[in-house]
């Protein structure tokens, strides 16, 4: 899941679209992800629960989850329950298992405040936030 949201932060499509699960890119493009994690500036991440570490042998697991982004000076969260399955990566000479995203329901997606260009950056409100980026006002910071 954070590797996941690392990507869409640096505007990593191609690793975005080689996690999720083979039945899944088929309804994915890559100029789409592209687009998408390209018209945010993606701030934070927030995990509020995952399946329980005891049934890590279970097929598929659960993230809920909070990202909070900026898109056209307004602060959004984007709450939801990923699914994620276990697949065999075929283009690995090891082929070792890895986690894979299959789809996820939306539980809140919502704007939370506009911004203005001098207000201290919303960045600030988060812990997962890069600490470089402290205390400065939103046009100095992700309002760039």
């Amino acid at each position: 899941m954070r590797s996941r949201f690392s990507a869409y932060v640096v505007g990593n499509s191609p690793y975005i679209y080689a996690t999720y699960a083979k039945s899944s890119q088929a309804s994915q493009s890559l100029k789409e992800i592209d687009d998408w994690s390209n018209s945010c500036t993606w701030i934070a991440l927030h995990i509020h629960s995952g399946s329980d570490i005891a049934q890590i042998d279970s097929p598929e697991q659960f993230v809920e989850f909070s990202a909070f982004y900026v898109a056209n000076n307004t602060l959004c969260e984007l709450r939801e329950n990923s699914r994620f399955i276990v697949e065999i990566n075929t283009t690995n000479e090891n082929q070792n298992p890895h986690w894979c995203y299959l789809d996820g329901d939306i539980i809140k997606h919502s704007e939370l405040a506009q911004i203005t260009r001098k207000e201290l950056c919303p960045c600030n409100n988060y812990p997962t936030a890069w600490t470089i980026k402290k205390k400065k006002k939103f046009k100095q910071c992700c309002g760039r």
